[in-house]
């Protein structure tokens, strides 16, 4: 029988494989699952994977093809692009009657057409406590062991004690895990800066300069806090890793597929064309966009910057955008 893992990875793209390769090196058993089978095959026979093309995946990740292995691992997490993860875990809810202690999601995104969080969706279909995991951390230097930091957001059901041991677990000399309370705030953040690195990534190709870039990440700092607060969040939250850190880092970080898909629209191409260029890879954003909207109406909350994203992806001229978002009425920074 295959041993059985600590953990299982759900969800073979760059971050779900650079986390297990991180976790792997610190000694721990990990099953990585994912679509297409051929993929797995690529990841098991060559110990690569394509986006993290220089770095060996250590023998402690073992790559499957069957689900069913992993599902004997105490911890799960989904590392599924967001948008597919309903669809996807109510199938693998079917397949088996094992259960994790825990569900740690690290898919970053609203879903469209519910405006869920990943985590208060799976929870239901799973019948187990889910969990965040987010914050500023490309996949390529976590995987090649580069100094970051990300934050662990766990439910009131896991015990505080119990929590501090998933942290020590997760946690390793290159990735310190901190610990919060505060899921939908540690999510949201993590959902909706994408939608902000969009709109840094049209300023950029505008040519508008680093003042507007600075306006631009602070005004958007300020529309995720009202989503947050709106929905329970904390607004410690926003001034941490999962916040200001992982929006500071998507919105100028060269590595970003949302700057780069923003920046590309702002150069005139179609969002289909810019998507196709940077290999049809998910850009959350997008879909984050128009979720995080029809979210924000619910509310009652003004997402001014959210609503010129979702017109340039429906095709609205980038400098009308930012001319609309000039032009709106004065107001007083705070309140």
């Amino acid at each position: 029988m295959p041993r059985k893992p600590d953990i299982a990875i759900f969800g073979a793209g760059a971050w779900g494989t650079a986390l297990a390769i991180a976790w792997a090196r610190q000694g721990a058993t990990v099953d990585l699952w994912g679509h297409p089978p051929s993929l797995v095959e690529t990841l098991a026979t060559t110990r690569r994977h394509p986006s993290l093309a220089d770095i060996e995946i250590p023998s402690g990740v073992r790559p499957i093809q069957d689900p069913e292995d992993g599902f004997r691992a105490g911890l799960w997490v989904t590392a599924l692009p967001t948008q597919v993860n309903p669809t996807v875990w109510a199938d693998l809810a079917g397949r088996t009657t094992a259960r994790p202690e825990l569900l740690i999601s690290v898919s970053k995104g609203i879903l469209q057409g519910t405006f869920r969080r990943v985590s208060e969706t799976l929870e239901p279909v799973l019948g187990v406590p889910v969990g965040v995991l987010s914050g500023p951390t490309f996949a390529d230097e976590v995987s090649r062991s580069l100094p970051s930091a990300i934050v662990l957001a766990l439910p009131p059901a896991v015990p505080d004690d119990r929590a501090q041991e998933l942290q020590a677990l997760l946690a390793t000399p290159s990735l310190r895990v901190y610990l919060s309370r505060d899921v939908p705030g540690v999510e949201l953040c993590g959902a909706f800066k994408n939608v902000l690195a969009i709109a840094a990534g049209l300023v950029e190709s505008l040519g508008l300069g680093n003042n507007a870039r600075a306006a631009l990440v602070t005004r958007g700092l300020a529309e995720m806090a009202r989503l947050v607060e709106a929905l329970g969040g904390s607004r410690d939250t926003l001034m941490g890793l999962a916040g200001l850190g992982d929006l500071v880092l998507t919105a100028t970080g060269p590595q970003s597929r949302n700057r780069t898909f923003g920046a590309l629209v702002g150069k005139g191409m179609s969002p289909e064309a810019a998507a196709a260029s940077l290999g049809n890879q998910v850009v959350e954003g997008v879909f984050t966009a128009e979720a995080a909207l029809g979210l924000a109406a619910s509310l009652g909350v003004e997402l001014p910057i959210t609503q010129e994203v979702v017109r340039l992806l429906q095709g609205a001229d980038p400098r009308e955008s930012v001319n609309r978002l000039m032009q709106r009425s004065l107001k007083a920074e705070l309140g």
